[in-house]
């Protein structure tokens, strides 16, 4: 009896024991909210069949649009459907081809679409706002109003897409292809497009204020009426590039290739082009006031009519460049080469001519009024019908004045 009665009083212990291994397990799972991989993930769910999408489609005919929203519906052959206004948001779409599908409106916020095949497909004013379109095919797309806000558009191909109006906003652009397209009014500010490729492509008037292209490959590529405002363009290559008309105030140029750019009409207020290359550029009208040339090659490169206040020239390479009619008034040509260049009619007043190189320069009709020509060689040069010059500062230490052309 003393044997079953101690018996009796140990028979709750396992019971205790096993209330207590449930009530820690049960925390260990609540635990696991703050695990990396989550349960609900739409990667890890059953994927559905494309049976099952049309059954879905056809069982919304005529109500509102269809959903799939959070579904894994990867390497699903939809090609040519019509899933215009349809809800795809986080879905898994990893590998679909939706070539020449309809996507009108269709709502695929934070989906994953890495490696999909959306050639041809239609997705104006989709909503694409932080997809993943790694690697995707957008070749020949309609993306015209979409929404791409902070998508990741690593290595993704939108060559010869139809890209009018696209929002990319805070987009990872990282090797992007945009080939041969024409992405007007678009607004690109404020992003890093250092690997991108835009070959053949027309970007007037888009938005790139302060956005990233250090050296970059931009050769022939048009940027008329762009907002470049800020933007950083150090050692791009900028051969051949139509910058005409555009808005560059403040821009860093800085060693980049600009020879044969056609840069009429644009606005370069502020803008960093020390150690450039603009050999034969097209510069006629622009406003360069207050921009750095600091040792550029401008030779034989058209400066017609610009306006340059307070310009820094110094040791720049302007042998056989035109600046004619141009203001150049209190800018600075110290040490510069001039030899050859044409200063018809040109505005020097107050300028620093210091030790500059004026041989054969053609300097008719311009006006001298306050500069500075102390040690300027003006062997041969020709200065028919100059104003001010004896209104010139240093007049006694310039060189050669006494065999000019007067």
């Amino acid at each position: 009896m003393a044997i079953l009665n101690h018996k009796r009083k140990s028979a709750p212990v396992p019971r205790f024991t096993a209330l207590c291994l449930l009530m820690l397990g049960l925390s260990l799972l609540a635990g696991c909210g703050g695990m990396d991989v989550q349960l609900e993930d739409s990667r890890f769910k059953a994927p559905l069949s494309k049976l099952e999408v049309v059954r879905t489609l056809v069982s919304q005919r005529d109500r509102s649009p269809a959903t799939f929203q959070e579904q894994n519906i990867a390497d699903l052959d939809l090609r040519g459907f019509n899933l215009s206004g349809v809800t795809f948001s986080k879905a898994y779409m990893a590998g679909i081809d939706l070539r020449e599908a309809k996507l009108i409106r269709a709502d695929l916020a934070g989906a994953d679409l890495t490696g999909a095949k959306l050639a041809g497909a239609d997705l104006r004013s989709a909503n694409l706002r932080g997809a993943n379109l790694t690697g995707a095919d957008l070749t020949d797309a309609d993306l015209d109003d979409a929404d791409l806000t902070g998508a990741i558009l690593q290595d993704t191909n939108f060559n010869r897409a139809l890209l009018r109006r696209i929002t990319l906003k805070d987009a990872v652009l990282y090797e992007a292809k945009f080939v041969n397209v024409y992405l007007g009014e678009t607004n690109m500010g404020g992003l890093d497009l250092r690997e991108v490729d835009f070959s053949g492509s027309d970007l007037s008037n888009v938005v790139l204020r302060g956005s990233n292209l250090e050296a970059t490959d931009l050769e022939g590529i048009k940027f008329q009426q762009a907002d470049l405002q800020g933007a950083n363009l150090r050692r791009a290559n900028l051969e051949w590039t139509n910058f005409s008309q555009a808005h560059m105030q403040g821009a860093d140029l800085g060693s980049a290739d600009l020879s044969n750019a056609d840069l009429r009409g644009a606005n370069l207020h502020l803008a960093k082009l020390a150690e450039t290359d603009m050999r034969e550029a097209r510069l006629r009208g622009a406003n360069i006031s207050d921009a750095d040339f600091t040792g550029a090659d401008l030779r034989k490169a058209n400066l017609f009519a610009v306006t340059a206040l307070r310009s820094g020239f110094s040791w720049a390479n302007l042998r056989g460049a035109v600046l004619s009619k141009g203001d150049f008034s209190g800018s600075h040509f110290k040490d510069a080469k001039l030899k050859g260049v044409k200063l018809l009619r040109a505005t020097l007043k107050g300028a620093s001519l210091l030790a500059a190189d004026l041989r054969d320069a053609d300097l008719r009709g311009a006006d001298f009024l306050d500069a500075d020509i102390r040690g300027a060689n003006f062997l041969d040069a020709n200065l028919g019908g100059a104003k001010n010059l004896f209104k010139a500062n240093g007049l006694e230490e310039a060189r050669n004045l006494g065999d000019i052309n007067w």
